[in-house]
């Protein structure tokens, strides 16, 4: 017998990646019908890119963007066979990341209006009959 999964586990049934400011939307399963993420600064919104053909001494961000063409890339346009996720922040801040991905993060994040920010993303209200309340 296996265990159920939990919602976060389940497949959507579709995903919408804008490439040029990297939101995304997700039209889920019930009971979670869309799902948009809020606005993320550069240093909490790219993961560290991960392969073993990177320099070790240079942190790359990882595009999660070009990622939904199903293959790897870093911001910086590096792109691997073998290039994943790591499960670390990429931190713009520090002395050892990629001065190219570090000038992408700023483009990527001018994009996002102000007004989008802070928690001001306006979401629609569930469908009727959901029982996921409003987020």
């Amino acid at each position: 017998m296996t265990e159920p999964r939990a919602a976060w586990d389940l497949p959507v049934k579709e995903r919408w990646f804008c490439p040029w400011c990297y939101a995304w939307t997700e039209l889920g399963h019930d009971p979670r019908e869309v799902s948009r993420p809020q606005y993320q600064p550069p240093h909490e919104r790219w993961e560290r890119a991960d392969s073993p053909e990177l320099p070790e001494d240079v942190a790359h961000a990882y595009d999660t963007a070009y990622a939904y063409t199903d293959s790897g890339a870093t911001l910086c346009g590096m792109v691997h066979d073998d290039l994943s996720v790591s499960p670390y922040f990429w931190m713009p801040d520090r002395d050892n990341a990629c001065d190219a991905c570090k000038e992408t993060a700023v483009v990527i994040d001018r994009r996002w209006p102000p007004e989008m920010r802070d928690g001001n993303r306006v979401s629609p209200p569930p469908l009727p009959g959901s029982s996921w309340p409003p987020f």
